[in-house]
């Protein structure tokens, strides 16, 4: 009997990417944290699938904000050198086949699913107990070594250390962490030395560093860790440069992608990238990270900020028009209270006057991945001062918020964006 449903041979043809993410929710955790977090699964995984993940060079990306845009920045230019790319990031927007991306598209659907049967039957015939991330992240490893990809870049889940995207020890491996705030302290530890340490898990011995500027704590921690592992890390300082179509708290994360395509062109001899191909790179960013809509002339920005550090990265990149006078809506993902109160004093600093707080339930990596509810979260917010609504229907919680004719705001979580995305692109194909 499998831990968190039944093993799984697929027995009859996926046929549809619905299929695959109804199968693959049977091997989520009911929750995050405990005997779920660990990497000594993975590993016996991964070795019975031959280890995979050792035949090609792999870019490792770790940190608490950034590290999806990061990631695309890197795949891109690795393409604009003419590279073939494997990516997989998570939680998923589009689709669960974001997960596996090859020279910067999710696996055509057939593809996909024709893969993740040979695959399941691989592991039901370990007869180890993957859960719904590590189960993802293997595939995404396997799926690279089929597809002879010239580099593969992995973002981390959670953490670093244990995380299931550990498994690499090749010493060619680049590390890169992006900058590191305090969040799943219930996993990771409270304090920001405890979640760098973490983080800096994912440096092997020797391996080249990269990191987003840090707190001093944080910094800390990482240069103790890297120490260990016989090694240094080069902080790379963000500097003034005209980036007009970048969001202001992108620069950090593109400039930390040059820097390591910078390295790569050195070690691998990569060619140096003219100016209209790191244009290119640069404005291939993330689905849901400051993705802007007009839908009948009003103009929606839609970005997953579920930090404090990231909806203050947010608000201070924001156009006047998206600030105190637009419709914000929110949802927050259920957090320890400390992270809660700390996103709501982020959206409060703004002193927001069309505030609609709403809820979701996703079920991605965790069954049930669930905001905390629309009622709860507007009695915080009326607590410091706001006047928000609370509409638990993102059906209703949209229209409400357009039926306004102002700006809106869509932000808390990437589990939101991936629930309203498909209603945005519904309602239009053409953003702003």
């Amino acid at each position: 009997m499998y831990r968190y449903g039944t093993l799984i041979t697929v027995m009859t043809r996926l046929s549809t990417l619905a299929d695959a993410e109804r199968l693959l929710i049977q091997y989520s955790p009911p929750k995050m944290g405990g005997e779920t977090y660990t990497i000594e699964r993975m590993i016996k995984l991964m070795e019975f699938l031959g280890n995979p993940q050792h035949e090609y060079p792999v870019i490792h990306i770790a940190g608490t904000s950034g590290k999806t845009s990061t990631s695309y920045f890197i795949r891109n230019l690795l393409q604009q050198a003419g590279k073939r790319t494997g990516l997989t990031i998570s939680p998923h927007i589009t689709g669960i086949n974001e997960r596996v991306q090859i020279n910067g598209f999710p696996l055509e659907e057939s593809t996909f699913l024709t893969y993740l049967e040979t695959f399941l039957d691989e592991v039901s015939a370990s007869k180890l107990e993957p859960t719904y991330f590590e189960l993802l992240m293997a595939f995404a490893y396997w799926v690279f070594a089929k597809e002879r990809v010239d580099y593969a870049v992995i973002e981390t889940g959670l953490g670093g250390l244990l995380d299931a995207s550990n498994v690499v020890s090749r010493s060619d491996k680049i590390c890169v962490i992006t900058p590191i705030g305090l969040d799943h302290t219930n996993v990771l530890g409270e304090t920001l030395e405890a979640i760098a340490t973490q983080k800096a898990g994912i440096i092997g011995e020797s391996q080249r560093v990269f990191s987003a500027e840090q707190d001093e704590r944080a910094r800390a921690a990482l240069d103790a860790a890297a120490e260990e592992q016989d090694t240094k890390i080069e902080y790379v300082e963000v500097h003034k440069e005209e980036l007009p179509t970048l969001a202001l708290f992108q620069h950090q994360n593109w400039q930390l992608a040059v820097r390591v395509y910078d390295e790569l062109t050195a070690r691998d001899a990569l060619p140096v990238l003219q100016p209209e191909q790191l244009e290119q790179a640069m404005n291939a960013t993330p689905p849901g990270r400051y993705e802007r809509y007009d839908i009948q002339g009003t103009p929606v920005l839609l970005d997953g900020a579920h930090n404090a550090q990231k909806l203050a990265a947010l608000i201070a990149s924001l156009p006047a028009k998206f600030t105190h006078d637009a419709v914000w809506i929110a949802a927050l993902v259920q957090a320890p209270d400390t992270k809660i109160d700390a996103c709501i004093d982020e959206i409060v600093s703004l002193q927001i006057k069309h505030l609609i707080c709403t809820e979701f339930v996703v079920g991605q990596d965790i069954k049930g991945r669930r905001s905390i509810p629309a009622r709860q979260f507007a009695e915080l917010a009326e607590q410091k001062g706001l006047t928000p609504a609370a509409i638990s229907s993102l059906d209703e919680a949209l229209k409400s918020a357009l039926q306004e004719k102002r700006p809106v705001v869509i932000t808390g979580s990437l589990y939101l964006v991936s629930a309203i995305r498909p209603k945005l692109v519904a309602m239009t194909q053409t953003k702003s």
